[in-house]
C-alpha cells in the first residue's frame, strides 16, 4: 500500500509561496489606477446595460436598487477574503495558489481547473454579447448576411451549439486576446480608456433620466418592492454576478508595481464604483419606465425610447460596447494568468509558462485560451452553460474564504509558507560551513541558545548553529552527543527540541537553484500539517541567516483534536462541519419548510442538529490564536465575515438545478483525469526529497 500512502501524500502536499515581492519574468507594471480600471472593467461589463433590466423587470421592481446593493455587501465579503491572500502572497494565480497553499495540490489543481474554464468562456460569451448588441444597433446585417450566405436560410439545431455560427465574436475574442499577448501595460491602458468612456456613459444616463424622471413609477403596481422580500432577495442572488469580476485585481498581484498597498485600494475603489453603478442604472431605468413596461433585453433603449429620447439610444449603444471591450480585455488577462501559473507549477505542461522576451507576457497560455475562446464565440449556445459557469464562480468563492481562515490560524506560515531571497540563501550556505568546523571541535560545550526575542538580554553566550549538514564532518555518535547537548541547553529555557536524525549532507543541497536565483532547498516544518502527521513548529527564532533548529512540542496522550496543538487541522475541521451543517440547513429551508409547517418531526430534528453542529463547529475559531503578523491588509472581524461569504454563496449554490450539479462533476472528474495523468508527476512542488521515517522534517524546493 505504499502507492496509495505516496499518493495520498501528493494531493496534500502545499505550495511554498513567498510573502514578499519575489523576482519575476512577468514586469510589475501596473498602478493602483490601473488594477482598479481592470476591476471595475470585469465588474462592470455588459451587466449595467443588461442585468440591471432583468432584476428590476424580473425579480424586483424599484426595490431593484435594494437588490444590488445587498449583492455588492455580500460579494465584498469575498472579496476582502481574496484581499488578504492577495496581499499575502503577491503572486499571479489568485484563487487556485490560494487552496494550492492552504488545501492542498489536488484542491488547488481542480480550482485552477475551473479557473481557466470559466475565464475563456467569460470571454465568449461577453463577445457573443458584443455581437448582438453592434448588430443590433447596424440592423442585424452581421445575421442576415450569415444565415443568407454561410447557412442558406437554415438555422442549426444541435445542442450545446448555437443557432449560427457568430463570425464576428470570434473575431472580437481573437482581438481581445492578441491585445493582452501584447503586453500588459499596453491592454491596461486601453482597457482604461473604455472603462472611463463606460463611466462617463452611465453618468450621463443617469443625468438625463432625472430630466425625463416620473418618480410615480417608484410606487406603482405593489409599491416600491412589488415581489417582496423574496424578490430583493432574487434579485440580490441575481445581481451578485454582476461583482464577480473582482478577482482579475486577485490575478494581477505579480504585476502589480505595488501590490501590499495597491491590491486593497483598487478591490475598494472597485467595489464603490460598481455599486454605485449598479445602483445608478437601476434607479434610472424604473423612473423612466413603469417597471412592468422595462425590455430586459434592451432597458435603456426602450425607456429612453418611451420618453421620446431616441437620441440616447446611439449613446447607450456606444457605452455598452465600450463597457464590455474592457471586460473582454480583463477576462483574457485572467485566463492567461491562470494558465500560465499553472504551467509553470507544472501541473499543466510547462510549455504553458513561456513568455515572450519582448512583452514579457505568457503569451503561449493567453494564445492558447484564446484559440478555445473564439472556436467557443463561434460555436456554443451560452445559455445552456450559464448556470453552470455561475456554480464554479460561486465554489471558488467558497474556497477562497476556506483558504483565508485556514492561513490567518496557521502558526506556520513565515518558516513554511515563504521563500528566502538569494542573498539569505547564500549567507546560510556559509553559515552551514561555520556549523561543520563548530561541530568538528572548534565549540566549547558549554555553547548556549539565543534566540531573536532575546538576544540583548541574554549574557555571557555564545550563538549555537544548528547542526544540520554535518554529517559528512563528524561521526554519528559525535553528531547524537552534541544534538544531547544543545537539546539539554535549550530544554533549560523550557522548551522541548527533537532533531531530526536524517537530515541529508550539505552534498546533497541542489545549488544549481542557488545559481539560478532560486531559493536552495529549505528544512522546514511542512505547512501540510497532515503530511507529517504533526504540528511541528520552529523553536525560538533565530537569525534570518542562521540554520533553522526544529522542534516538536511535548505529547500529552489523549489530547483532544479541538486544541491549539493542531491548529490547521482543527481549523479545517471546524470549516468541515460549519459547511456540511450549512448545506442541511440551506436545503432544508429551501425546499423543504411546507413539510417542516405539516409537523414533519424527522426534518425538524434535522434542521435542530445541523443548526446546533454549525454553531458548535465554529467555537475552535473563536478560541485559537490567529496568526496577524506582517500581513499587510487583514480581514476584518475574523472569522465572520468569511463564514458569512461562506453561507452566502452556499444559499446562492442551493438555487441551482441538479443538471447544473452534474455538469459541475462531469468537468471535475475531466480535471482528475488530468491531474492524476500528468499533474501529479510533473507537479514542481513533487521535487522534494522523501519524507523521512521518523518524519519529523519534510525537504522541499521552492521557485520564485
Amino acid at each position: 500500500m505504499n502507492w496509495l500512502r505516496d499518493v495520498s501524500r501528493a494531493v496534500r502536499r502545499k505550495k511554498h509561496v513567498s510573502s514578499t515581492q519575489q523576482p519575476s519574468i512577468l514586469v510589475r507594471c501596473l498602478s493602483t489606477a490601473d488594477l482598479s480600471f481592470v476591476g471595475i472593467g470585469c465588474m462592470l461589463g455588459s451587466g449595467v446595460y443588461i442585468l440591471t433590466g432583468e432584476v428590476a423587470a424580473e425579480m424586483a421592481g424599484p426595490a431593484a436598487i435594494i437588490s444590488f446593493l445587498i449583492a455588492g455587501i455580500v460579494a465584498l465579503f469575498s472579496a476582502l477574503c481574496y484581499t488578504e491572500c492577495a496581499t499575502r502572497f503577491p503572486e499571479t494565480g489568485a484563487s487556485y495558489l490560494y487552496a494550492y497553499v492552504s488545501l492542498g495540490e489536488l484542491i488547488g489543481f481542480l480550482i485552477g481547473w475551473n479557473a481557466i474554464i470559466i475565464r475563456i468562456l467569460a470571454v465568449s460569451f461577453v463577445s457573443r454579447g458584443w455581437s448582438a448588441y453592434f448588430d443590433n444597433v447596424i440592423g442585424a446585417r452581421v445575421f442576415n448576411f450569415t444565415m443568407d450566405v454561410l447557412l442558406d436560410g437554415a438555422e442549426w439545431e444541435v445542442p450545446l451549439v448555437s443557432s449560427y455560427p457568430d463570425i464576428l465574436a470570434g473575431v472580437v475574442s481573437l482581438s481581445a486576446t492578441v491585445l493582452v499577448a501584447l503586453g500588459t501595460e499596453l491592454s491596461a491602458k486601453t482597457g482604461r480608456v473604455f472603462v472611463l468612456i463606460n463611466i462617463v456613459t452611465v453618468l450621463m444616463v443617469i443625468a438625463v433620466a432625472f430630466v425625463y424622471a416620473d418618480y410615480s413609477h417608484l410606487v406603482k403596481h405593489g409599491g416600491f418592492a412589488p415581489m417582496g422580500y423574496g424578490g430583493i432577495i432574487k434579485g440580490a442572488a441575481a445581481g451578485f454576478a454582476g461583482y464577480s469580476g473582482f478577482e482579475a485585481i486577485a490575478f494581477a498581484a505579480e504585476e502589480a508595481k505595488d501590490p501590499k498597498k495597491g491590491l486593497p485600494i483598487s478591490v475598494g475603489l472597485s467595489f464603490v464604483t460598481a455599486i454605485l453603478v449598479y445602483m445608478g442604472g437601476a434607479f434610472a431605468i424604473t423612473v423612466l419606465a413603469d417597471w412592468q413596461n422595462i425590455n430586459a433585453a434592451s432597458p435603456f433603449v426602450s425607456a429612453f425610447e418611451a420618453v421620446d429620447a431616441k437620441w440616447m439610444s446611439i449613446v447607450i449603444a456606444v457605452g455598452a460596447l465600450c463597457s464590455m471591450t474592457g471586460g473582454l480585455i480583463a477576462c483574457a488577462y485572467c485566463f492567461a494568468r491562470a494558465i500560465f501559473v499553472m504551467g509553470r507549477d507544472g501541473l499543466i505542461p510547462a510549455i504553458f509558462a513561456r513568455t515572450s522576451t519582448t512583452s514579457h507576457t505568457p503569451t503561449v497560455a493567453t494564445m492558447f485560451g484564446g484559440i478555445i475562446s473564439v472556436i467557443a464565440s463561434i460555436f456554443v449556445n451560452f445559455v445552456a452553460l450559464i448556470e453552470f459557469l455561475s456554480l464554479m464562480i460561486f465554489v471558488e468563492f467558497v474556497i477562497v474564504a476556506m483558504a483565508c481562515i485556514l492561513m490567518r490560524y496557521n502558526p506556520t506560515r513565515d518558516h513554511c509558507g515563504e521563500e528566502r531571497n538569494i542573498e539569505h540563501v547564500v549567507q546560510e550556505q556559509k553559515q552551514r560551513q561555520t556549523c561543520n568546523k563548530e561541530l568538528s571541535g572548534e565549540i566549547n560545550n558549554d555553547m548556549t541558545y539565543q534566540s531573536d526575542n532575546d538576544q540583548h538580554s541574554t549574557s555571557s553566550s555564545t550563538d549555537v548553529q544548528a547542526p544540520r549538514f554535518a554529517s559528512e564532518e563528524i561521526t554519528p555518535a559525535e553528531m547524537d552527543k552534541r544534538r544531547q547537548t544543545v537539546r539539554a541547553t535549550i530544554e533549560e529555557q523550557g522548551q522541548s527540541c527533537e532533531y531530526n536524525k536524517d537530515l541529508p549532507a550539505e552534498s546533497e543541497v541542489n545549488n544549481h537553484d542557488v545559481a539560478n536565483g532560486r531559493s536552495c532547498n529549505r528544512f522546514s516544518a511542512s505547512i501540510n500539517n497532515e503530511s507529517i502527521g504533526e504540528l511541528t513548529p520552529l523553536l525560538g527564532s533565530l537569525p534570518p541567516t542562521s540554520s533553522q533548529i526544529l522542534c516538536q512540542s511535548e505529547k500529552k496522550p489523549g489530547r483532544l483534536l479541538w486544541s491549539s496543538d493542531n491548529p490547521v487541522k482543527t481549523v479545517l475541521s471546524s470549516l468541515m462541519v460549519f459547511i456540511v451543517s450549512t448545506i442541511v440547513i440551506v436545503w432544508i429551508v429551501s425546499y423543504k419548510m411546507e413539510e417542516i409547517r405539516g409537523d414533519n418531526d424527522v426534518l425538524t430534528f434535522v434542521l435542530m442538529v445541523a443548526a446546533m453542529l454549525a454553531v458548535t463547529g465554529c467555537v475552535p475559531l473563536f478560541m485559537l490564536k490567529q496568526y496577524t503578523d506582517e500581513i499587510p491588509f487583514k480581514v476584518p472581524l475574523m472569522p465572520f465575515i468569511p463564514l458569512l461569504s461562506i453561507v452566502s454563496n452556499i444559499i446562492l449554490m442551493m438555487r441551482f438545478e441538479p443538471l447544473t450539479w452534474i455538469e459541475l462533476g462531469v468537468w471535475t472528474a475531466i480535471g482528475l483525469v488530468v491531474y492524476f495523468v500528468y499533474g501529479i508527476r510533473h507537479s514542481k512542488e513533487a521535487g522534494t526529497l522523501p519524507i523521512t521515517p521518523n518524519r519529523y522534517t519534510q525537504v522541499s524546493k521552492t521557485y520564485s
